[in-house]
């Protein structure tokens, strides 16, 4: 049997969703993994940057902070103001 348009838009609905729950998903252990690394490296990492880490939402930026978390000698070398939300 065919599915209406309400079927239809309720299943694309759930669809869309899923994607979303996936996608924060991942932003959040991207989050944790930066933060467990400088807290790894340098011990103390004061809130302030642990929120501003937390409200970045894009995932390349995410990514490229993490890899200078792996390298960064100190907690300055790591831009946080040069990101998107």
């Amino acid at each position: 049997m065919a599915q209406t348009m309400a079927e239809h838009l309720i299943e694309k609905g759930k669809a869309y969703g899923i994607a979303q729950g996936i996608e924060q998903g991942r932003i959040q252990a991207k989050q944790a993994n930066i933060l467990k690394v400088l807290r790894h490296r340098f011990d103390a990492v004061p809130d302030s940057f642990s929120s501003e880490i937390n409200s970045i939402r894009n995932l390349p930026r995410l990514d490229a902070l993490f890899e200078k978390a792996l390298t960064a000698k100190t907690l300055d070398e790591i831009d946080l103001q040069n990101h998107d939300s």
